[in-house]
């Protein structure tokens, strides 16, 4: 390019030209100071070794400086002298990236970000925009303590709802029912398909409840439907309902089935081993299809049903003997629930007995209690029939016994001196001394003898031993002989 001549030009024109130039300037840095002060942001800049050229309205605020404090100050004299604790135009200048964080500013959280200006390749000034954060930075905070608060309610809430399974009857001690109660509250939420197994009257029932309360459907209905209890003639019609005139003696108006009026809630089917297998087939469609067929039906209805069956039968060996659809099984098997026997959980035993005493006491008006020694008796018994068989045995003793405390031999006066017969040695060795094993039971058996006969002659002679041998372990037990009348 060629250079301007620059001959044959005045001196009043360089004046002309000089002084345009600076109104230009002028009007630049009037437009420039304008934009700095209206911007709703912090605005500052430095020259390339970090000193400031200017610093807006908006700086001033949020660093509470004067702008006359600091133009002209270089940054890195400012932070030795403790004015800011560092500064992203140096750090941006000398790095020469763009740098951000968050500082803290008189109380304030500062998102500073720093942009190096080049210009020939070199930097030749630093930009430094600041907002204030704080109100973010707060609710940042305030959201994570309602996140603290929620995750603390949820726990609560979880208790809560495990204290009320407790108050319903489910109270357990032991590791293996608990691991139960948990899986069942964690498959409340979902709509899969529970198959529980179990002894009879180990709490099927209930364990259902308290999935279907602790379920999205707990305001749905619950349709409980012993498929035992039901005539197999019956049985289909009472499932899936019928329509008018279907059979000799059908409502002219037809019927609902127990399956359409669970919907949308939740099926119970109670001893589903016993369910007749060409009902399996319909069972199945209707697990698959979500539809039943009334009995002298024509279009099918839909269902929305959540199905729970529970059995204390042994589906697998019924599938091998063909008296239970293998199909179905694996249907309603996706979530298997295993309630072990009381048996198998005599830790849960003292809890369950003072629930029912509590239970019963209420239910009748006492203020009975019971001895530890009926207790330790309860404890060694196998329970065959389970929590229900105890439920009937604690409601007899309170409802039969004479005084406030129930004792060994309320056992006897009610016919329950099966109780002693039946109590297995093997399991009580686990837990006692065998001498004090024996020792107890002789205790126990005598006594009952003694309740039945009329003379301590009639002991010896029912025993097989000397007189004096029933005198002497009566007296250093501190028990009175006292016989039947």
């Amino acid at each position: 390019m060629e250079p301007v001549a620059v001959k044959n030009i005045s001196d009043e024109e360089w004046i002309r030209i000089i002084n345009k130039l600076e109104d230009r300037n002028s009007e630049f840095e009037c437009e420039l100071n304008a934009v700095m002060d209206v911007a709703s942001i912090g605005i500052q800049i430095t020259d390339e070794t970090g000193v400031t050229l200017r610093f807006n309205k908006v700086c001033e605020l949020i660093d509470g400086i004067k702008a006359e404090d600091i133009i002209g100050r270089n940054m890195r004299e400012l932070v030795e002298e403790g004015i800011y604790s560092d500064s992203v135009a140096v750090e941006c200048l000398e790095k020469k990236i763009p740098i951000a964080r968050v500082q803290k500013v008189n109380g304030k959280d500062i998102l500073a970000t720093g942009t190096p200006i080049f210009r020939d390749g070199k930097v030749f000034r630093a930009i430094v925009i600041a907002k204030d954060v704080t109100e973010v930075t707060n609710l940042k905070k305030s959201l994570g303590e309602v996140k603290y608060a929620k995750n603390i309610y949820e726990e609560e809430l979880e208790l809560l709802r495990k204290s009320q399974l407790d108050n319903k009857g489910m109270v357990t001690n032991s590791v293996k029912m608990k691991k139960v109660i948990d899986l069942a509250l964690r498959v409340a939420s979902v709509n899969s398909t529970i198959l529980i197994q179990g002894e009879s009257g180990v709490g099927k029932g209930l364990l259902t409840e308290i999935i279907h309360k602790n379920s999205p459907r707990a305001t749905k209905p619950f349709i409980k439907i012993d498929c035992g209890a039901i005539p197999e003639k019956l049985l289909e019609s009472e499932l899936f309902g019928y329509k008018k005139g279907s059979f000799t003696g059908a409502s002219r108006e037809g019927k609902i089935g127990l399956i359409e009026l669970a919907n949308t809630g939740t099926l119970f089917l109670d001893e589903i081993g016993d369910l007749p297998l060409d009902l399996q087939v319909k069972l199945l469609r209707v697990i698959q299809d979500r539809q039943i067929m009334p009995v002298g039906g024509k279009e099918p209805i839909d269902v929305d049903v959540r199905i729970i069956a529970a059995t204390n039968r042994d589906l697998e060996e019924m599938i091998r003997q063909k008296k239970f659809r293998e199909d179905l099984y694996y249907r309603l098997n996706v979530i298997p629930i295993v309630i072990p026997p009381l048996r198998e959980r005599k830790e849960d035993i003292p809890s369950l007995i003072l629930a029912l005493l509590d239970s019963y006491n209420k239910k009748f008006g006492f203020d009975k209690k019971i001895t530890p020694e009926v207790t330790r008796l309860l404890i060694r018994y196998d329970w065959p029939g389970n929590i229900r068989e105890l439920e009937n045995i604690i409601e007899r003793l309170i409802v039969t016994s004479g005084g406030k405390y129930i004792e060994v031999e309320d056992l006897l006066d009610n016919e329950l001196d099966f109780l002693l017969d039946k109590i297995s040695v093997d399991q009580a060795l686990g837990d006692i001394d065998y001498k004090e094993l024996m020792g107890s039971y002789e205790k126990d058996l005598l006594v009952k003898v003694m309740k039945r006969c009329k003379s301590t002659k009639e002991m010896a002679d029912l025993l097989k031993v000397h007189p004096s041998t029933i005198w002497k372990k009566f007296k250093s037990w501190g028990i009175r002989l006292e016989f039947k009348n």
